[in-house]
């Protein structure tokens, strides 16, 4: 037998497996390409909806174009179409999911779920109830069989993953900000197969064990909790038992959003998720541990047993692990990739990268088509591809195979970490609309520091913590000094001028257009490879092209767009004026440590609108639901005036409000009814109220009564920004602004309550269009419907953020149209017929 395995020379089993390691280069080797791309393009146009003449089209394209580069293999090309209908197929429950019925949401249910996901944040439990049934009612249908929940109090629940919880309570359906360049939030809930979400009490809880088959999660929750005590026990810093215990037990629901920010902003983020680097070192250690030990055992090493064995072996750790931490999906690709390396091994084969990174993709795409959407999924194959195509520019020359020079060795070591970095930037800057060039840097000394100081010690301590308690705690105090020594290593990296970006977000057209640009660049050779180069020279026209297409756009419209965006209850509203200077006045509400409107909702519209330098920021009154969203726009965008009243907040965000303001170094003015109307890009700003600060309104109600309104003349037309006053400061505006108040369009004031809009008030501006702010199912029961009778009556046409997504109100001076993001539009009144939707 030659020392190797018998079963290694039997045609059958050789014939099957040779497909994953094939001994020579190109795609008509490599058979698991042509079905990915079948089954990401099936996945892809099921949910599109396409029509069958132009999904037909598109799979006879692929299919031909599989064609005709492995000409003399047809079969290859075959299993596009194929593999496209299996992805059809398996994403169908997906996309023809129907919707629940409005009353689902009404009426209490009794339900029952299996934990998963347990995370605790403040007080509170949160955690996901897979497996979801209805008592006496039918429930949730496959595969949409999830309920996220969050426990008041639950801290002090003994729940482990795996257990059952059984619970009265009132499901919610997950909404979005319906603003242009928005997170869908509900699809990608709904991808993880998560239907709804509710809040109960602890009261409200009843727990039992897990059931025969799910209570191996619960063996492994507590033996992860075990380890996450004995880090947070002997590590330096809070923090730096945060970042061991997302590196060893994938928990990073410890990691403060602060934490978080800091690792994104040098570029090392993918450094708090498990991945292939940690999962590597595992199988490395514990290969060559389990080589060294077989080597005594004679039996096996004369029969050449010996490496089947240790891969075999190898692998038993690597699996634990990857089920200790969770099984996220890049920890998913990097166990596939491991598992195909040890059986390339057990039959002494060389495993081919390309055909391991395919098929990790079709394993995971099988089991779960909507990974495809995740970002987690795109960026760790986007890494993984630019790495490999890395390689493959700096192979040796198969000439005589010299030894490798130290340069080799060097650029080995710095070039795939750079190309990672770069593979991964074209869709950070799409999903975040963000760069951080500091990446380049900070990873060549972050991720040796992570993986041999951080994660080595760390699953030593996590292996050694059953067996020898003082070991296992010297081992976590080495590892997590490591840990507090990384978060300041990307603490000085931060520092740096200009390595973290802020840029205008690109649609996906651009996106997959840089992509295509940088693989072509790094797959073209000088002299050789002209059909790359050419790809990327088209890449840069087009480019080009758009870049210059969007700048025309911004710096040469003549038209006024005010814009008031979806921010649930609270308001925010983008004033465009002609030839591309921008204001925004408020950012809806932040609550300190946990959401946060300005991040999630204004800045991604700002960069959207390929705004990331605001000429001005106007807070109308220091309240929550105006001023929370505005800390994130400081810190994080170009601001070069800050606009407020006279009156000083309250509490602990009115306070990260002025460092915000004092670090961003912006020009701070301040406005009352006797600041002169600003002229800008011919658009007339007029601050109607308050009045003077010796004459501002006191008690009840001041913060509101104190907002800030400013009115808006361009042509024919006046838009008047009202902010929260009530009804004392519009019986001032009637009684002193009199006949100027007459408006054409309204931001309605206060959301809608019914302490504002006064018939007084309303007689006097006389509004066509009025805009209404307000959250979906808002608990203050906003807008209220005497005030929405008293705009209808009026002849006014209504829009409301929460029903129709942002607003936005078009003028050119002469006429207005008005776009909604969401359908239907309201019927617009006999006396607005100039005005088109």
């Amino acid at each position: 037998m030659s020392g190797r395995f018998p079963l290694y020379h039997t045609r059958r089993v050789r014939e099957t497996v040779l497909f994953l390691f094939p001994s020579a280069g190109g795609l008509a080797h490599r058979p698991l390409l042509f079905m990915l791309t079948g089954l990401i393009a099936g996945i892809l146009l099921n949910p599109v909806g396409l029509q069958s003449a132009l999904a037909t089209g598109i799979l006879f394209g692929l299919t031909a174009c599989g064609w005709l580069i492995v000409p003399r293999r047809p079969l290859l090309a075959a299993l596009i179409p194929l593999f496209a209908l299996t992805g059809t197929w398996l994403m169908a429950p997906w996309a023809l999911r129907p919707n629940p019925s409005p009353e689902f949401f009404i009426a209490p249910h009794t339900l029952t779920g299996r934990i998963e996901q347990i995370q605790l944040h403040d007080q509170d439990l949160k955690c996901t109830l897979r497996d979801v049934h209805f008592t006496g009612e039918p429930g949730l249908a496959l595969p949409f069989s999830a309920v996220r929940l969050r426990v008041k109090g639950g801290q002090t629940l003994p729940a482990a993953e795996g257990m059952q919880l059984t619970v009265t309570c009132r499901l919610r359906p997950f909404t979005n900000f319906n603003n242009p360049g928005r997170f869908d939030y509900k699809a990608h809930m709904e991808r993880k197969g998560i239907a709804a979400w509710a809040v109960v009490k602890t009261a409200e809880v009843s727990l039992r064990p897990a059931t025969a088959g799910h209570g191996w999660q619960t063996t492994l929750h507590h033996a992860r909790r075990h380890i996450e005590t004995a880090l947070f026990a002997h590590a330096p810093t809070p923090r730096a038992g945060a970042l061991l215990s997302a590196l060893i037990t994938g928990n990073r629901s410890h990691i403060s959003q602060p934490l978080r920010d800091l690792f994104a902003h040098t570029g090392t983020a993918h450094l708090l998720a498990i991945s292939g680097l940690h999962l590597g070192i595992v199988a490395t250690l514990f290969f060559f541990l389990f080589k060294h030990l077989f080597s005594f055992w004679e039996r096996p090493l004369i029969k050449g047993y010996t490496q089947i064995l240790t891969a075999s072996a190898t692998l038993v750790p690597v699996v634990l692990y990857a089920l200790l931490s969770g099984l996220a999906p890049s920890t998913q690709r990097a166990l596939i990739a491991v598992v195909l390396v040890m059986g390339a091994l057990a039959f002494h084969e060389e495993a081919d990268l390309p055909t391991t990174l395919a098929l990790a993709a079709l394993v995971i795409l099988a089991f779960h088509p909507p990974a495809l959407f995740a970002l987690s999924f795109q960026l760790s194959f986007a890494a993984v591809s630019a790495i490999l195509t890395s390689l493959y520019q700096l192979r040796p020359s198969q000439k005589g195979r010299p030894p490798r020079p130290l340069r080799y060795r060097v650029l080995l070591f710095i070039v795939p970490p750079w190309m990672a970095s770069l593979g991964t930037a074209p869709l950070v800057w799409y999903h975040f609309g963000y760069a951080s060039p500091v990446g380049l840097i900070a990873n060549l000394v972050m991720v040796p520091l992570a993986s041999f100081a951080v994660v080595l010690p760390g699953l030593l301590g996590a292996l050694f913590l059953p067996l020898c308690g003082p070991l296992a705690g010297v081992l976590f105090l080495l590892a997590g000094t490591a840990a507090e020594g990384s978060i300041r290593m990307a603490t000085l990296f931060a520092t740096l001028p200009g390595g973290f970006l802020v840029l205008p977000r690109p649609s996906l057209a651009t996106t997959l257009l840089v992509l295509c640009l940088l693989f072509s660049l790094l797959l073209s050779q000088p002299l050789k490879r002209k059909g790359p180069a050419g790809v990327a020279l088209l890449c840069l026209l087009w480019l080009g092209w758009t870049a210059g297409n969007a700048f025309h756009q911004r710096h040469h419209n003549p038209t006024l767009r005010v814009t008031v965006l979806d921010v649930g209850q609270g308001t925010s509203v983008v004033l465009a004026f002609p030839n591309g200077k921008r204001w925004l006045v408020d950012g809806g509400f932040a609550w300190p440590g946990r959401y946060d409107v300005g991040r999630f909702a204004v800045g991604p519209y700002l960069q959207t609108a390929q705004v990331t330098a605001l000429d001005a920021v106007v807070l109308t009154h220091p309240e929550s639901d105006h001023m929370g969203g505005l800390i994130h726009i400081l810190k994080y965008f170009n601001v070069a005036k800050l606009i407020t009243n006279s009156q000083r907040g309250k509490g602990a965000l009115w306070d990260q409000f002025c460092d915000a303001a004092t670090d961003c170094g912006t020009k701070r003015l301040y406005f009352n009814a006797e600041t002169p109307s600003m002229l800008v890009e011919g658009v007339r700003v007029t601050c109607l109220h308050p009045a003077l600060p010796s004459a501002c309104f006191t008690g009840k109600g001041a913060a509101n009564n104190n907002s800030l309104v400013l009115q808006l003349a361009y042509g024919n037309h006046r838009i008047l920004l009202t902010g929260d006053i009530m009804s004392k400061a519009e019986a001032r505006l009637v009684a002193e602004a009199k006949e100027t108040l007459q408006s054409d369009v309204i931001i309605v004031p206060h959301h809608g309550s019914s302490s504002s809009s006064t018939p007084d008030f309303l007689a006097r501006v006389r509004p066509a269009i009025a805009v209404v702010s307000v959250g979906q199912t808002n608990r203050y029961g906003l807008p209220h419907k005497k005030v929405l009778n008293r705009y209808t009556q009026s002849g006014c046409t209504l829009y409301r953020t929460d029903r129709h997504g942002a607003v936005t109100i078009e003028s050119d001076g002469i006429s207005l149209s008005v776009i909604t993001a969401l359908n239907p539009l309201p019927a617009l009144s006999p006396s607005l017929a100039w005005a088109q939707p």
